[in-house]
Order: structure tokens, then sequence, then C-alpha cells
């Protein structure tokens, strides 16, 4: 199953603003527990994704691996995403008392940006797409291991 442009390019996205601009400019962070929360999140997600892109290429993918694929995101998306919000979250009082990659007036071209008032932003911009992202692989994980079951209805007369 294919995933669509737009969001392979969020989930890519969220991963190089966790690691550029904010765990390697704040080393302070990455002693933090949240980091290995999500790198597990991370790493556990990709290694089963690999395996079973592989195998898809030889046409010998395991039932299991296949599950793995389509279920494991049900607790790894959520933890993955928490780990990158408490990561962000936590590098605020740093980049706020040292005016880390702000910009403030007067200057020679009259702008100003506050990286905090940024992280501020982008953190709450994942909650429009949260549901969205989610939503979507609930959907890839119906096509290809079929929908859950329902209760059966009895009929009444």
């Amino acid at each position: 199953v294919v995933s669509t442009q737009s969001t392979g390019f969020i989930q890519v996205q969220s991963r190089l603003v966790v690691l550029w601009l904010v765990l390697d400019p704040v080393k302070e962070v990455q002693a933090d527990y949240n980091v290995p929360m999500m790198i597990c999140a991370w790493c556990i997600a990709e290694i089963v994704r690999y395996w079973y892109y592989a195998l898809s290429l030889v046409d010998k993918v395991p039932y299991m691996l296949t599950w793995a694929r389509y279920s494991l995101f049900t607790v790894l998306y959520p933890v993955g995403v928490s780990g990158e919000l408490l990561t962000i979250y936590s590098i605020l009082p740093h980049v706020t008392a040292s005016g880390m990659y702000s910009v403030s007036l007067p200057n020679i071209l009259n702008v100003s940006f506050s990286y905090p008032t940024f992280l501020i932003i982008y953190m709450l911009g994942y909650f429009p797409y949260l549901p969205k992202l989610y939503m979507h692989m609930l959907k890839q994980r119906s096509k290809v291991l079929g929908a859950p079951p329902t209760p059966v209805q009895k009929k009444v007369n």
C-alpha cells in the first residue's frame, strides 16, 4: 500500500525539524527521557517498515510482518509524536533565555523572528494533522488486513 506524498512529507519534515532544529543545537535536551522514547518508536517503525518493503520485493512477506507493519503504529505513532512534542517543549526555556535563532528589532532588514514562538506554533500545528495521519494509517490497515469484525446484530421480528 502506497502512502500519499503529503503524509510522507509531514512525517519526514517533523523528524527533520526535531533532529536538526531541536536536538542538534540544544545538547542539554538530548539526555531527556522523551528522546529515547521518540527514537525507539521511530526505529521500531522503520525497521518493521523496511523489512516489509525488502521482503515484498521478493514476495516473501510473512503475515506476522504484515500485521506488525500495519498494526504497531497504533502504539508507536502516539509514543513517537508524544516524544517529539515533549522534546520540542523541553527546549523552550533554553531557547527563550538564550535568544537562539531569534532576531529582534531594530536590525538592517527591519524584521523580527521569535524562535520560541515558532516552536510553539509548530507544536500547535501537529494537532490538525495528528487525526488525519492516524486515520490515514487506520484506512491503510483496513485495506491490507481487512476491516475489523463487526458485532452480529440480532434481528427483531
